[in-house]
């Protein structure tokens, strides 16, 4: 039996399947819970493999990849197929990244670097690292943050099958969209950060078992928390007010980021949460597990990038808010959030008549290509169009105005209508505060369509290592916010898919004796694995 694998490098976790050739059956799933490199988002990602080279960071995710695929046990494995945004995908070959951190032609030119064109090829799988000695197919990316998985969302989601005014969000760290207005395609990629899967939350993580994923109302709050199977299932009963929980139901880990939206909506409909400040100051969730105010500002973030990168896009392509016909929302997220507790919290616009839930479009899209790698000359041929009408947020005055506004509304409390009257002010049409009747359709009940025999959630086995001599006084351990620092006597590990990279150097900055310094560290990897062929 011929076999292949995809692979859906997230920038917050990896996704792969193994597939069987001869009937397209997915046989097993395999999912990495947390990226391999250190950092929260992809912006973290990029700049540590600049700071600290591209050559560890890409033998750090290969290494994680590996990994995934030994965990298959593949036989007979002809090719695998890989899809995810730009950045990931350069790390993943091991090639330039330079190009995409400055996009200026004049600062490129001025560390001699030339912008790579990064269309849709294949590459020998020994070539770029892995053990599997199998053709790798690798997607095109459109601009420098449009990839392969924005691709994915507009071609796996029906938003290019349908004539009407519609818009597509791919909700994760990287958030992707795109409307559509008759013949014309708008895109964008708002970085709403890691919260939206789960992570940079005091107890957030992606969607896996055992992960809080959405609140019900039925005779006050119940958790609803995803199994082994990734499906969801009652969990403990939360009181918001009293700030307490019952254990009852699945047990839980954490919280991923739908649940977050859904525990934000509960907090804001009961008045427990006002923007920035939850009454008593936390929400319990479940044993260790916890809601704080940090919490709510950084999903007020999240919440505000989204919408300012939505809005943004409607008013480019001149349309009220009104003419958007059908919302299409992608990734883990966009299958297991309740779309009416999204739109509430404004990540969802208040006024489409439909709401389409996709799934994950990412890997079904590597899904594609390993089934059929033809696949490829149509996403080459598709790059095309898709470029003329992209609007780079981190330098529209729109999309700036929109989210100074946001931060005002999550992060300081000041009310919708102040928010409006300003937006106004700047020539901006207001968000709508009634939301229109409203048809759910949903694609799936997991964000991964079809999970084959068996779901295996890998671990990584290494992380970075040092010898310290200091006081041992534990200061950089216990300051970590992560807990991604460890020590044993003089020798220091650092779990480098918890740490937050070079944004956070909390451990560097806080050692009383200066003594730390995460230049120290050598990478410390796991012997080769064997491939079955």
């Amino acid at each position: 039996m011929d076999q292949a694998i995809n692979i859906d490098i997230g920038t917050s976790g990896i996704r792969a399947q193994l597939l069987n050739l001869t009937d397209s059956s997915v046989l097993r799933t395999a999912i990495l819970s947390r990226n391999p490199l250190p950092g929260a988002n992809v912006v973290d990602h990029m700049d540590f493999a600049i700071s600290y080279g591209q050559g560890i960071a890409h033998e750090i995710l290969i290494s994680a990849i590996n990994s995934l695929v030994s965990n298959l046990k593949p036989e007979n494995l002809r090719r695998i197929a890989v899809c995810g945004n730009p950045i990931q995908l350069s790390l993943f070959e091991g090639i330039e990244i330079r190009d995409l951190a400055f996009a200026g032609k004049n600062a490129l030119e001025k560390i001699h670097v030339k912008p790579l064109e990064r269309n849709g090829h294949i590459v020998s799988g020994n070539e770029i690292g892995l053990y599997a000695d199998v053709d790798v197919i690798i997607p095109p990316s459109v601009r420098h943050e449009i990839g392969a998985d924005a691709l994915a969302m507009m071609i796996k989601s029906g938003f290019l099958d349908t004539p009407e005014t519609c818009m597509v969000t791919d909700y994760g760290t990287n958030a992707e969209m795109a409307l559509r207005v008759g013949d014309r395609i708008y895109t964008g990629s708002a970085a709403a950060g890691p919260v939206i899967e789960g992570q940079q939350i005091s107890k957030g993580m992606l969607a896996t078992p055992g992960a809080i994923a959405d609140l019900k109302l039925s005779g006050g709050w119940q958790a609803l928390v995803l199994d082994e199977k990734l499906r969801l299932v009652e969990g403990p009963r939360i009181d918001l007010r009293n700030r307490t929980f019952k254990a009852t139901g699945y047990p839980t880990k954490g919280i991923t980021g739908t649940g977050v939206i859904a525990l934000m909506y509960a907090g804001l409909v009961t008045g427990i949460i006002k923007p920035p400040h939850i009454e008593g100051g936390i929400i319990r969730l479940g044993k260790g597990i916890t809601f704080t105010e940090e919490d709510v500002i950084e999903a007020g973030k999240a919440f505000g990038a989204l919408r300012a990168g939505q809005l943004t896009l409607m008013h480019e392509a001149g349309i009220a808010y009104e003419d958007l016909e059908t919302m299409y929302i992608c990734g883990a997220s966009g299958t297991y959030v309740d779309p009416l507790k999204a739109r509430f919290t404004g990540i969802v616009p208040a006024t489409p008549k439909r709401i389409i839930q996709c799934g994950n479009t990412s890997l079904e899209l590597a899904k594609d290509l390993a089934l059929d790698p033809d696949y490829l000359s149509y996403l080459n041929e598709m790059k095309k169009s898709v470029l003329s009408n992209h609007v780079m947020f981190a330098s529209s005055p729109t999309f700036e105005a929109i989210y100074v506004q946001e931060i005002a509304l999550w992060n300081e409390g000041m009310p919708l209508e102040k928010y409006n009257s300003n937006l106004e002010r700047s020539g901006i049409q207001p968000v709508p505060q009634k939301y229109h009747e409203v048809i759910i359709e949903k694609k799936s009940e997991t964000d991964i369509h079809e999970l084959g025999k068996s779901l295996e959630i890998v671990e990584s086995k290494y992380g970075f290592t040092a010898t310290i001599q200091c006081s041992g006084c534990d200061t950089c351990v216990k300051e970590c916010p992560e807990e991604a620092l460890s020590r044993e006597s003089e020798s220091f590990k650092i779990n480098n898919e918890r740490c937050l990279g070079t944004a956070c150097r909390r451990c560097e900055e806080r050692c009383p004796e200066k003594r730390f310094s995460i230049s120290d560290f050598k990478l410390e990897l796991p012997e080769s694995i064997e491939i079955g062929q």
